[in-house]
This record gives structure tokens, C-alpha cells and sequence, in this order.
């Protein structure tokens, strides 16, 4: 008997077609060949030791072997609030403007079903993260409006492009540019938070912490009137605990907690201590030590990918944020990362993101893979 299930029309994406590059590392690897992979942002480096132990303390704990809450605990939801009034001056009630995630990607898909209805519009900026575009509005059954951002303008978007939108995604500092957001369009955006109350901006601060000049600022600095989306795995090089805050607006914050409710049983606790073990760690708005010595690890190795890209004559974004190097390699980049991928380097298409002709490398691999694949850009470009 033939198998009839068609999956539903929502699952279905094109995005990019990664199987020839897929083949190239495939038969690279059979062959014996070496891969460097620098297409996933996951930190080759461990969490501080008092996360990891935190972790391993918390098993033990009683009350970690039942139902966690949905909003999450009470001393780690305090300490986020305590950890944000010193990291940004804004102060939050625990209880009703705190929520823990299951990694802040659950909080940015959970705030589609807790505020759009089908046919309601959805302000996405190009390029993105492709959950803004998927889990936040197509699962939903809402209408795309995207908000086309270039070089030129800094990857910053037209505010007056979201006139009418029921939820705008903006992130900063940005995936997949690297891009910051200034002080001006800060300000900007929390008059278009205060003039729209109707609509629900989401902002997500996954890399807020992973930064080499000046400190990334809060929305709440601006305005009370949005949702903001933080994750320990940026910040504590631990992308598989899947734990994450979302702050802010206290009906919009209970929105995201009423849809959890339907859909989860909350972060389990142990990793929650993981979190409240970092923040507690920070001295106000200075980060912890370790976050500091892993933060000049990243930025060095960035700047030998930029070094050696911008010698051989590529238009690289310039960027002092996040573990990601975005460059333009011309109308199609699909060639590029191609012969990319057949010297065994791997990096991830613009059109993944939604930017043709661009391209991105993650610094998230050992020195040794980084330093090895630069020597192998002058074959490719």
C-alpha cells in the first residue's frame, strides 16, 4: 500500500537547498578528507564551571524531579529581574514580567501563538533568523510583511515598512549580520513601541552579551510597551541546556506563559539554576570573567576571518557583535559556497536567511579548524 499522508501545507518551506553541499562534505568524509565546519553557531567552548555545577546541584534537589512551572521558578525568575536592573537599570516584577524558556527560539515561536491570529500581519526584517519568518508567522496562518534591510542602511529596517503589523521581530545584535543597533534607532523604535500599543514588538537579545565594544542596550530602556527574548546559550557558551527569559509588558509576558501552558511543562530546573548561576555572577552591568576571556577568544579568531577575507578583496559587513562574519560574494552565492564546500569548508548561505548573494561564517570552531580554513579563501573567492 502507498503512503498517502501529505504532511500540512505549513511545513512547507523551500528555504535553501543544502543537499549538493550536503554531497560535497559526504564525499569529503569518505574520502578521508578534512571538513572544517563553520556554518552553526554552537561555541566550540565550555560553559563557566560554576554553570556546569549548578547543573549537577540542582539534580539532587527535590523539588528538580517533579513538574517544573511553566513561568519558572521564583528565585531564578528573581534573579533575572535583580540581574536585569543592574545590567540595564530596568526594573521588573518577577511575577509578572519574567518567564523562563525553553531557550529563547520557544519564547520567539510561542509569542506568534499568543498574539497572532490568521490573516493578522507579521513584520519580519531580510535578512533574519528564519523562525521570525516560519514558527512566528507562517505555523500561525499570519501574513508576511518583510522589512528589506541592506548595507547601506546598517541591516536596520524602515520602522515606517511596519505601519499596521500586529507583531514586529527585530534582533539585535543581529543574525546574521552582526549588525548593532545605535542609540538613535533604540529610541526610535521604543516612540513606534509607545505609539503602536496595539502591536507587539519582539525583541530578541540572544547575543546582547556577545559583545567587543560598546554594551548592547535593553528595548524595556526605552519603552514598557514590548516583549524582550534573552538566552544563556549565547551567553554561557551552552546551547544545549535550552534555557532562555523573555521580559517585559506584564499581559504580553502571561500571553507567552498561557501558550506555554498548552504546549510544555516548563524548563527543567536543573538548567534553570545554570542561569541564575551565571547572573548572579555579573558585578551590575560587568560581565563575569570567563564571559570576558571567551568574548576576546571569539573576537580574535573573528578578525582573522575578516583580515583574510577583506585582503582578497570581499565586501565584509563590519560588525563588533555576535560570533558571525556576513560578506557579499555577488548576485548568487549558492557558486561560492559551493567551491567552499569542496575544499571542505562549510558555511551557511545568505538565502537560508533570505539574502541572496551573501554569505556566513561562524567562529565557533577551535583555532586550528578556523586557521586552517583561511588559508584555503584564496582558492574559493
Amino acid at each position: 500500500m502507498s503512503n498517502r499522508f501529505v504532511p500540512a501545507e505549513r511545513l512547507n518551506s523551500p528555504g535553501y537547498p543544502f543537499a549538493e553541499l550536503e554531497r560535497a562534505a559526504a564525499k569529503r568524509r569518505s574520502e578521508g578528507l578534512p571538513i572544517y565546519d563553520l556554518s552553526i553557531g554552537d561555541p566550540d567552548l565550555p560553559p563557566p564551571a560554576y554553570v556546569v555545577e549548578a547543573v549537577e546541584r540542582g539534580l539532587a534537589l527535590e523539588r528538580a524531579h517533579v513538574y517544573p512551572s511553566s513561568r519558572g521558578d521564583k528565585e531564578v525568575r528573581t534573579a533575572v529581574a535583580k540581574w536585569f536592573l543592574g545590567r540595564f537599570g530596568v526594573e521588573l516584577d518577577p511575577d509578572e514580567q519574567v518567564c523562563i524558556l525553553i531557550g529563547a527560539k520557544e519564547g520567539l515561536a510561542q509569542i506568534a501563538r499568543a498574539v497572532v491570529n490568521p490573516g493578522d500581519e507579521v513584520g519580519v526584517p531580510f535578512p533574519s533568523y528564519p523562525v521570525y519568518a516560519r514558527a512566528g508567522c507562517k505555523m500561525v496562518e499570519g501574513v508576511l510583511r518583510p522589512l528589506l534591510m541592506t548595507y547601506e542602511s546598517g541591516f536596520l529596517p524602515d520602522l515606517n515598512r511596519a505601519e499596521g503589523v500586529k507583531l514586529l521581530y527585530l534582533n539585535y545584535p543581529n543574525n546574521p549580520t552582526g549588525a548593532s543597533a545605535p542609540l538613535t534607532f533604540m529610541k526610535e523604535l521604543g516612540q513606534l513601541a509607545d505609539a503602536r500599543p496595539a502591536m507587539t514588538i519582539a525583541y530578541d537579545m540572544a547575543y546582547g552579551e556577545v559583545t567587543f565594544g560598546q554594551p548592547s542596550h535593553s528595548l524595556l530602556e526605552f519603552t514598557s510597551n514590548a516583549v524582550e527574548f534573552h538566552s544563556l546559550s549565547k551567553m554561557a557558551n551552552a546551547t544545549g541546556y535550552r534555557i532562555g527569559f523573555v521580559v517585559g509588558e506584564p499581559a504580553r509576558v502571561n500571553a507567552i506563559r498561557r501558550a506555554k501552558e498548552e504546549m510544555d511543562s516548563g524548563a527543567p530546573l536543573p538548567f534553570q539554576l545554570a542561569l541564575k548561576a551565571l547572573l548572579e555572577r555579573y558585578d551590575g552591568a560587568n560581565r563575569p570573567q570567563e564571559l570576558l576571556d571567551a568574548l576576546e577568544t571569539i573576537n580574535r579568531r573573528k578578525r582573522m576571518v575578516v583580515d583574510r577575507l577583506t585582503g582578497l578583496g570581499v565586501r565584509v559587513f563590519p560588525s563588533d557583535a555576535t560570533f558571525y562574519v556576513w560578506f557579499q560574494v555577488g548576485g548568487d552565492e549558492r557558486p561560492f559556497v559551493s567551491r567552499a564546500a569542496s575544499e571542505g569548508i562549510l558555511m551557511t548561505p545568505g538565502s537560508g536567511f533570505g539574502a541572496p548573494g551573501w554569505a556566513r561564517i561562524s567562529v565557533t570552531a577551535p583555532d586550528r579548524v578556523i586557521e586552517q580554513a583561511v588559508t584555503l579563501f584564496e582558492r574559493i573567492v
